[in-house]
Parts: structure tokens; sequence; C-alpha cells
């Protein structure tokens, strides 16, 4: 027969293992949210953005997607005190939170070259106005939204491979859109955005995305937490079913 205070012990445990969970399990839907919301802000540059991007909203929704399921595995593995279960929610966390260390140290690594490619990339893109109707279009669209012109600067136009712009932009780098607003750009530049579309945008995403520090911290701090108590109620467990 089970000791009182094993039993204390396995409640207090699955009490604060529920606790977790709930947070991750919170976590998870904020990840979720977030993704959607920066997917639904540039739904109408989606193609600039799939063209330059790597896919950075997509990522969050998916491991807030993997979070919102895993908290619920975990949710079900303490109920059922079942040990196979809650051993292989605890191996699971163990791998997600390795992943996650990895995939955070080789981001701020490599931070500086994914500026530059995605850098060269909106280059690539600048290439193709004029020629492709949904670039075109998109490319107008993340320069009206973002307020901005060119990749770094607003004389990245005159350098596109179609030799289209000569001292000249689009219409859509033009603080007030009317005719011709475009041409003599550097005569008139003060009439135009100046900034480039991936500074803006960046600082956009750096500007939303400080919850993401936030979420990590938490998200970390709470599967540590989750892997102590989950290996904590194995323990328990396993005298509990020793000692019958």
């Amino acid at each position: 027969m089970m000791k009182p205070e094993s039993s204390d012990k396995v409640v207090c445990i699955k009490a604060a293992l529920f606790f977790v969970i709930l947070f991750f399990w919170v976590t998870g839907v904020v990840l979720i949210c977030l993704g959607a919301s920066v997917q639904m802000k540039l739904s109408d540059v989606s193609i600039v953005v799939a063209e330059t991007s790597s896919g950075a909203p997509m990522v969050l929704t998916i491991v807030g997607m993997v979070i919102f399921f895993l908290s619920g595995f975990g949710a079900v593995a303490a109920i059922k005190e079942n040990n196979f279960l809650i051993k292989s929610f605890t191996v699971i966390m163990v791998l997600v939170f390795a992943t996650e260390i990895i995939v955070g140290m080789s981001a701020y690594s490599y931070r500086d070259k994914l500026h530059r490619d995605v850098l060269s990339r909106f280059m690539k893109v600048l290439n193709k106005y004029g020629k492709e109707k949904q670039i075109t279009r998109g490319v107008d669209g993340v320069q009206q939204e973002f307020q901005c012109c060119g990749a770094r600067n607003f004389t990245d136009w005159f350098n596109v491979s179609s030799g289209t712009f000569q001292n000249s932009v689009p219409i859509s780098c033009c603080r007030n859109i009317v005719q011709r607003c475009g041409e003599d750009a550097l005569g008139h530049s003060e009439r135009l955005y100046q900034e480039g579309c991936v500074m803006k945008m960046t600082m956009w995403i750096s500007e939303h995305f400080d919850l993401i520090g936030a979420v990590g911290v938490g998200l970390g701090f709470t599967q540590i937490l989750g892997i102590l108590f989950s290996c904590l109620l194995v323990k328990i467990l396993r005298d509990k079913y020793v000692s019958m």
C-alpha cells in the first residue's frame, strides 16, 4: 500500500507539472497567434516575402503547434500516471529544448549572413519588376506598406538589370503618389521614401517581435521545470510500484 506521504508527493508534483504544462500550452498558443498575425500583416506582399525571407512566420506557427500538442500529450501522461508516457514526454521535451538552443545559437551566429542573403534575394526580386505581374504588384505593396524604396535605398533601382530605371524609381516609392513622381529621383529625393525595404522590414519585425524573446525565455524556463517535475514523477511512481 502506498504511504500517505508518497501520495502527497505525487499530488504536489502532478499539480506543479500541470501548472508547467498549462504555461507550456499558453506559450504554444501565443506563438501560433504571433505567426498567424505576421502572415496576415504580410498577406498583401506575400510574393515578395516568399522570395526574400526564410519563412519565419510559418516556422513560428509550426513551433507553436508542436508545443500546443506536446502540452496536451504531457497532460494525458500525467493524468494517467503512466511511466512510459511520462518518460516519452520528458524525452521529447529534452529534444525540443536542445533543438531550440541549437537553432537559437545558429540564428544568432549567422544573423549577418542572413541579412546579406536577404539583401541579395531582394535585389533579384527588383530585377523581376515589370516582367512578372505578381512580383511587380508585390514590390509595390512592400514599398507602400513599409514606406521604403529599393533593397538598401532608392538608388538600388538604378541598377536593375532591365535598365528601365535611369535616375528614376517606381511611383510606389513616392510619399505622395502622383504621375511621374518617380522621375529625376536624385534631384527630387525628398519626395521619395529613401530607406531600403530590407532594413524597414527588419525594424518592423524587431519592434513587433520583442515578445518572442520574452516568450522564448519563459518557454526555456518552463521546459526545464517540466523536465525536472516529469523526472521526479517517474521516480516516485516507480518507487510506488516497487513497494507494492
